[in-house]
């Protein structure tokens, strides 16, 4: 008996830009994602000539999550990281994402995150585990104020009692 085991997770496949894994099928459903905007999994399937259930049951083999839930996780990594970019609407994020409209990406992130786009992308919540980058940044500040706070304290005069 042959046990073949996960290869990847949604999460590898974003830090990597999509790299390739050596697996056909992950390959191509990654290249296609990366390449087309707007996609669901039964056009991901029809452009691929592959039956979706078969493209279905390989990606859970291989990445751990069905078709259309890859295709939902890399969208969202893709908004998340577009929203970074302030010059950028929200609905110009929609649209690079393959949402139709502002109000669906909205309504995803909120589902998804418990956030809106717009406090995520302003900072007045702590970014998702997913974005470790942002807790380290707010650690980092975090350090750099209770740093300065010490200092501040350690630079006053001692007044000596004589």
């Amino acid at each position: 008996m042959i046990f073949i085991k996960q290869i990847t997770t949604v999460e590898e496949l974003w830090k990597t830009g999509g790299a390739p894994t050596g697996q056909i099928a992950v390959d191509a459903v990654v290249d296609y994602v990366k390449r087309v905007k707007t996609h669901s999994a039964q056009e991901v399937a029809l452009y691929l000539n592959v039956d979706q259930r078969f493209l279905n049951e390989a990606m859970k083999l291989f990445v751990g999550v069905s078709l259309k839930e890859f295709i939902m996780q890399w969208r969202m990594r893709q908004a998340l990281d577009l929203l970074d970019d302030e010059s950028l609407s929200f609905k110009e994020v929609a649209l690079r994402c393959g949402f139709r409209r502002e109000k669906n990406l909205i309504a995803t992130i909120h589902a998804r995150f418990g956030t809106t786009p717009y406090a995520y992308r302003n900072g007045t919540v702590l970014r998702n585990g997913n974005y470790q980058f942002n807790q380290e940044k707010h650690q980092r500040k975090s350090i750099i104020e209770n740093a300065e706070k010490l200092r501040s304290r350690n630079e006053k005069p001692v007044q000596n009692e004589e």
